[in-house]
């Protein structure tokens, strides 16, 4: 007797919920009563795309192991779109069963690959339904860029501190999140403020936000993470790299890129959404992110006073310290262009700026401080108007301060009620120290916070009381700077005074040898410059 078995697939939810797989089966059952063929049996793939290979479907798979088997001898299936959406993966898996002696016959096209001309059609159906699909599939992305030039949210996950309204469009999230009294909206903008301006790192940003019980969008919306085939909760609280994905997303600063996340070649839309920052905020967190990066100095053998200051004239890349051998292989230190090391930058290649000595570009800088701070001139007059904004940002972090006091007394009462459950022998004493210890945790980053704002605090008032002048404040540099500093004072003058130390590589007319220009441009608009003739030109 033949062995007849029959595959159904369906590709969405959407085709599931409106009952199109069973559709095909009571096809199929009526197809075999009036062909007096019994099947022995079903195999139903719901919700699986046909892009998928055959054997990466729970069902195919099994088919394909029943097929290899010996259990099946004719498939039936509805459509042949039904083994797969493109040509090759349907030409594969009609070629993997006719290996295990398998016919095939669709229920409502007219082949039967137990013939040529069956065989035949097939290839050249399998070829139709490939280009119906691509013709399906470009239609629904020219309708999709449209909405999306239009401003439309199309899915995808919402950033935090959106949602999306009944005329699917992003607007800002102004909801309040539970157990605290803060939106997604003001999170954000907590965020942005810690790294922009207390210059917070990602860690000590996530802390600061878990302490806070701040909910992250999954445990917000309900999210579970799939591992392996089951779906489990996440740990529910901030982590660096999701701090940094909200620092470096445009979208809070007002453009949200579609498309850019798309495997295939097709175009990226920027469009205007609603800003949570401004775009000044924006670029001065981007420019924290980039100081934290090259200010770790974990792995760093050797202190450069000028580490993150240096940039390249030529290709514009920061310079980094490196020590290259020198006579009697003592190490020499120099300043090297990052542009050196890799193919990067507006070159496109090597860059060929020269290498600078440590020794002469930190002792040329060095002396242009200790000069500028003794003799300042003008500049006097340019610093004195920074002070103004100082006593804005001392309210801002007193603030901030009240807030953290009240939410360390919470803490305080948890912890009695923590003990009010164990006197009453609700709950036991390893669930004691679990919550306690938890609840010390949190209360110490918001210790630990507090003491960092009301020393910020202080500072401030210091500088608003100690230093009414600009003239003060550089007179308190001159007393830091009598006999020889050490590296943490040196370096602490240095990033309040420069702002950027740009190394000009240029060709001597007569010689033809290069040297570099090094010009030091302060935060004040005070420029200086000086030429490092005796420089080495050393090859990358």
């Amino acid at each position: 007797m033949q062995k007849v078995c029959t595959y159904v697939r369906v590709s969405t939810e959407d085709q599931e919920s409106r009952g199109t797989i069973e559709n095909q089966i009571e096809f199929a059952t009526k197809y075999c009563d009036l062909h007096q063929l019994e099947v022995v049996e079903w195999y139903k793939d719901d919700g699986v795309t046909g892009t998928l290979p055959l054997e990466m479907r729970p069902a195919g798979e099994k088919l394909l192991t029943d097929a290899k088997a010996g259990k099946i001898d004719l498939l039936l299936i509805y459509k042949l779109d039904r083994l797969g959406r493109s040509a090759r993966v349907v030409l594969n898996a009609v070629h993997e069963l006719e290996q295990a002696g398998v016919k095939i016959r669709s229920m409502t096209e007219p082949f039967d690959t137990g013939d040529p001309s069956g065989r035949f059609l097939l290839t050249i159906l399998a070829g139709v339904a490939d280009l119906e699909r691509e013709t399906i599939l470009d239609r629904m992305w020219h309708g999709a860029n449209r909405a999306a030039k239009a401003g439309k949210w199309l899915g995808g996950i919402v950033p935090y501190g959106y949602r999306v309204n009944e005329e699917r469009y992003l607007e800002i999230n102004e909801i309040p999140l539970p157990s605290t009294n803060m939106n997604e909206a003001d999170v954000v903008r907590l965020i942005f403020d810690l790294v922009a301006q207390q210059k917070y790192s990602g860690a000590k940003a996530a802390d600061y936000l878990n302490a806070l019980k701040v909910p992250p969008s999954y445990v917000k919306e309900g999210r579970k993470l799939t591992r392996g085939k089951r779906k489990e909760n996440t740990a529910g609280i901030w982590r660096p790299g999701r701090i940094r994905d909200i620092i470096t997303n445009s979208t809070y600063k007002g453009i949200h890129y579609y498309g850019k996340r798309s495997k295939k070649n097709r175009e990226t839309i920027a469009r205007t959404v609603p800003a949570i920052v401004s775009e000044e905020v924006w670029e001065k967190a981007q420019q924290v992110l980039k100081d934290n990066q090259i200010e770790a100095v974990r792995n760093a053998k050797r202190q450069y006073l000028l580490r993150g200051l240096v940039k390249c004239g030529i290709c514009g890349l920061t310079y980094g310290g490196v020590a290259y051998s020198g006579k009697g292989g003592l190490p020499t230190a120099y300043y090297i262009c990052g542009g050196k090391t890799a193919y990067r930058g507006p070159l496109q290649g090597k860059c060929t700026s020269k290498n600078v000595p440590q020794d002469f570009i930190e002792e040329s800088v060095w002396n242009d401080c200790v000069s500028f701070i003794m003799n300042p001139g003008e500049v006097i007059k340019e610093l004195n108007t920074n002070f103004s904004h100082r006593k804005s940002e001392k309210e801002k972090l007193k603030q901030e301060k009240d807030a953290l006091l009240n939410l360390i007394k919470e803490k305080e009462v948890e912890t009695q009620t923590i003990l009010d459950l164990y006197r009453r022998n609700l709950i036991t004493m390893e669930q004691v120290e679990l919550q306690l210890d938890k609840i010390n945790i949190e209360k110490a980053a918001l210790v630990q916070r507090s003491k960092e704002l009301e020393s910020l605090i202080e500072n401030e008032e210091s500088m608003i009381q100690n230093f009414n002048s600009a003239e003060e404040l550089l007179n308190s540099f001159k007393d830091k700077i009598t006999g020889e500093p050490p590296f943490e004072v040196k370096r602490q003058i240095i990033r309040s005074l420069v702002k950027e130390v740009i190394v000009e590589t240029k060709v001597h007319e007569e010689t033809e040898k290069p040297f570099a220009t090094i010009t030091v441009n302060y935060n004040f608009t005070q420029v200086s410059t000086s030429t490092d003739k005796g420089c080495k030109h050393l090859p990358a």
